[in-house]
């Protein structure tokens, strides 16, 4: 089932497409997931219902962006070990990783439990769905163990070449967690709580799947028991993962700083912003999911000490990229309205979402390019850098730029729009230059 690919030789256009496309379908189906979820739970829970499991789930889904981005850092290790055919390392590595997670997955659990009050007082939930939004999130987090441990496993064959077995589990978590919602809430009536439990259960069963398969299939060693925490290894895992944890971190308080410049505009603006941004995250899925694979690839031949095929490879995924993009572009940019009609008729709503859509779809173009930019840095294993374009981007950059384009210029939610294109360049710009530079050519890895 498992389909290892060794990235340092071959055609590297094709080989970053058919790499790419589960990445894509499985952000794809959870977006349509995610759809369907507030579905069930709006028919059988209510509005209440909606807004509960939307704050509680904001802050699950920033917690799984963390976990992904820390086993990232055992993704780009098992790639370049992959890339010296060093089995042994990549054995260590996936073992480590495994069982790094397990230990994090319960800490991280029990911390968030004890603050569950603390954090939701903070965030200033109403009290009309306080007692739902706690009960929907101490439920989830009975199954962070699962989200570790999948995303440790992906992470490992990810960086082995094989993006299809990830996504046949992935698929198959939403699929499940559709019909449990159907089963929980609509029939047995079990509300926010059966919600919460079909996540969990569904997150489970994607995992364990997920085990059996290496088990059977064997491609990387790896075996549930014993454990096995390599200090070493661990230790440069964190220091490659935490990085991407921390940017993620930061990239969502700035996103929520600007948010924040949208709301003083009312509902429907900030209903505008969020339905042009459903269209503005479809689009630019493609771009995402080219610069995952990228980053693998790079890690394989910059393991293998072939920095030109790393070159080429960043290279391919920004022509790819763009072409997408520019296709996504035309039709946002010709019949914008007919598109955001697809997902709401209000005619408040629509004329706050059409400027803003115009505007911020430029950064289709843009992250065509910032995303394999982030790829090349990311594989070569230099994920401390890559914290500074997206702080200034997302922060210093993005930030201001709305503040003043929306307070001082006076253009109100297109000058909101305006700060994204703007903070993705200055991205670009800090990127090229780290890659001019050469020194992602460095050893990170030993």
């Amino acid at each position: 089932m498992s389909r290892s690919i060794d990235f340092t030789h071959g055609n590297i256009r094709c080989s970053l497409v058919q790499f790419a496309f589960p990445f894509f379908l499985i952000s794809l189906i959870q977006s349509m997931y995610n759809i369907a979820d507030i579905m069930v739970v709006g028919r059988f829970c209510g509005n209440a219902g909606i807004a509960a499991t939307s704050i509680a789930g904001s802050l699950t889904n920033s917690l799984t962006y963390a976990i992904i981005a820390l086993c990232n850092g055992g993704a780009i290790m098992v790639a370049q070990y992959a890339g010296r055919k060093s089995s042994e390392d990549i054995l260590d590595t996936s073992s480590t990783l495994f069982s790094l997670s397990f230990v994090l997955a319960i800490a991280v659990s029990v911390l968030f439990y004890v603050l569950t009050p603390a954090i939701f007082h903070a965030l200033n939930t109403p009290d009309a769905v306080f007692d739902s939004v706690q009960q929907y999130f101490r439920i989830c987090l009975t199954g962070f163990v699962f989200i570790f441990g999948y995303n440790a496993l992906a992470s490992i064959m990810r960086g082995l070449g094989d993006s299809r077995t990830p996504m046949y589990f992935a698929v198959a978590s939403c699929l499940l967690n559709i019909l449990l919602d159907l089963l929980l809430v609509g029939y047995m009536g079990m509300g926010i709580a059966g919600a919460a439990i079909a996540t969990v259960i569904s997150q489970a069963a994607s995992f364990f799947g997920f085990i059996v398969c290496l088990q059977v299939t064997g491609v990387t060693g790896f075996r549930l028991f014993p454990f096995r925490l390599n200090r070493h290894k661990a230790l440069m895992i964190l220091k490659l993962g935490i990085p991407g944890a921390v940017q993620n971190v930061v990239v969502s308080g700035g996103f929520l700083m600007v948010s924040s410049i949208t709301n003083t505009l009312g509902i429907s603006a900030a209903s505008g912003v969020a339905v042009a941004s459903k269209i503005n995250n479809i689009c630019q899925m493609p771009a995402d999911a080219i610069g995952t694979a990228a980053s693998s690839m790079v890690g394989q031949n910059v393991g293998s000490r072939n920095y030109d095929r790393a070159r080429q490879t960043m290279r391919s995924a920004i022509v790819i990229s763009l072409i997408i993009g520019i296709a996504a572009f035309i039709p946002v940019q010709i019949i914008p309205l007919r598109l955001l009609s697809l997902l709401t008729t209000d005619p408040d709503v629509l004329a706050q979402a059409l400027p803003y859509l115009r505007v911020t779809s430029l950064d289709y173009l843009l992250v065509a390019m910032v995303f394999p930019l982030n790829a090349l840095c990311n594989g070569s294993g230099h994920t401390m850098f890559t914290m500074i374009p997206s702080i200034v981007s997302s922060v210093i950059a993005r930030v201001p730029v709305a503040a003043f384009c929306f307070s001082v210029l006076g253009l109100g939610i297109t000058g909101v729009g305006i700060s994204t294109p703007t903070g993705t360049t200055s991205a670009i710009l800090i990127c090229t230059a780290y890659y001019l530079s050469n020194h992602w050519c460095s050893d990170t890895i030993d």
